[in-house]
């Protein structure tokens, strides 16, 4: 700080010496800006821009940066479309992409970001922001492209790596995910969504111990984070310790309250702990998006294992009807095996199928593999 104010000194002199020279005033506001001192940052580049005799890109990204900061997106929008007609360049294009996005106008942010590199050698960092945008927006063939140039340029950049180790995981390809994450935490070690992700592509490997391991380290490196501790419930969970996934799961819904998958993890953590809760915490998750099939069937599931099975009935109903809209295979074969056991049990469930049969494919669904009991200490209660 005493070093920048010793700057804005100098500057304040050469603006007295050169008051028509809009460079002083430009290094004034670009150290306003280190300070954080936005709005003053704002007023310094207004005067540069007023003494310039020529539209500045320079200038008008950086007001673009600053409305940013200071809330105001339609005006920085303005700024940096300004930036871009005046030949700002990759930072102009990309700074503009950045801010429609945050506007919630994707289609214009790829429009955005596709002139830039089609105008300009863009850097690792625009063809990465690029990229993951892609992949946002359902076209995984051109993210590929992009990310796999920002990565032949930078190989340690973490955010192209991380949006490629998230296409690998989608298709199944662990390993080359796995490769992915380590790169991007070599560049960044303490990146939450890197260690958060390298943890689910290692269970998926069965390595149980290393998955907690780097879901540990996400908590800790960001204790704030609902996603993070979302996820080491969810695998401590898997690894036989409701207790412990309790408590990280209730951080997780303290945080982020409205989220049903973690209200859902709860009360399956709950039923394990023989909690009188896990009624109440089941039906809290479907109230929070009743149109889920996922969230029906795991009520149904418990309606039928506390033998209600009325209840267990009408909610697979409801789950049978919400699944006619969607291609969910894997969740179709779980509610035809929940029918199989209530048929088991002597209920009556014909009624379930009177809209056309749900036929899903047994064999196409993959067993869902846990540790063995002694992998594991018991749970603490």
């Amino acid at each position: 700080m005493g070093r920048l104010q010793d700057a804005l000194d100098k500057f304040h002199t050469c603006i007295k010496l050169q008051p028509d020279d809009p460079e002083p005033l430009k290094q004034v506001a670009k150290c306003l800006f280190r300070q954080g001192r936005y709005q003053l940052s704002r007023e310094a580049y207004l005067e540069a821009d007023k003494l310039s005799k020529h539209p500045d890109p320079e200038i008008y990204s950086a007001l673009a940066e600053c409305a940013q900061n200071l809330g105001e997106i339609e005006h920085g929008v303005e700024w940096a479309r300004s930036a871009v007609q005046a030949g700002g360049g990759e930072r102009a294009g990309a700074l503009l992409a950045k801010l429609l996005l945050e506007t919630g106008n994707l289609d214009a942010a790829l429009v955005a970001y596709e002139d830039a590199l089609s105008s300009h050698a863009c850097g690792a960092d625009t063809l990465a922001a690029a990229g993951a945008l892609r992949l946002r927006a359902g076209d995984p063939r051109r993210a590929f492209q992009l990310l796999g140039e920002a990565l032949s340029q930078q190989p340690t950049q973490h955010a192209a790596a991380l949006a490629l180790a998230a296409m690998m995981l989608q298709h199944k390809d662990v390993d080359a995910a796995l490769a992915r994450l380590k790169s991007a935490l070599t560049a960044h070690p303490t990146c939450v969504a890197a260690h958060a992700n390298l943890g689910l592509a290692l269970l998926s490997k069965k390595k149980y111990v290393a998955a907690l391991t780097c879901l540990q380290r996400a908590v800790c490196a960001a204790p704030l984070s609902a996603g993070a501790s979302h996820d080491l419930g969810f695998v401590l969970l898997i690894c036989k310790r409701p207790a412990s996934a309790l408590y990280r799961l209730a951080a997780a819904a303290a945080l982020q309250p409205s989220q049903p998958y973690t209200v859902l993890l709860i009360a399956i953590a709950l039923e394990r702990l023989e909690d009188s809760r896990t009624d109440s915490a089941y039906t809290r998750a479907v109230a929070l998006d009743p149109e889920d099939a996922l969230l029906r069937l795991n009520l149904a599931a418990r309606h039928a294992r506390a033998g209600r099975f009325n209840d267990a009935i009408n909610e697979a109903i409801i789950t049978a009807k919400l699944l006619q809209r969607e291609n969910n295979v894997q969740l179709a074969s779980s509610l035809a095996l929940l029918m199989t056991s209530l048929r088991d049990a002597g209920v009556n469930s014909s009624e379930l199928f009177e809209g056309g049969p749900l036929s899903p494919n047994h064999n196409s669904v993959a067993a869902t593999n846990t540790p063995e009991d002694e992998d594991f200490a018991a749970d603490e209660v």
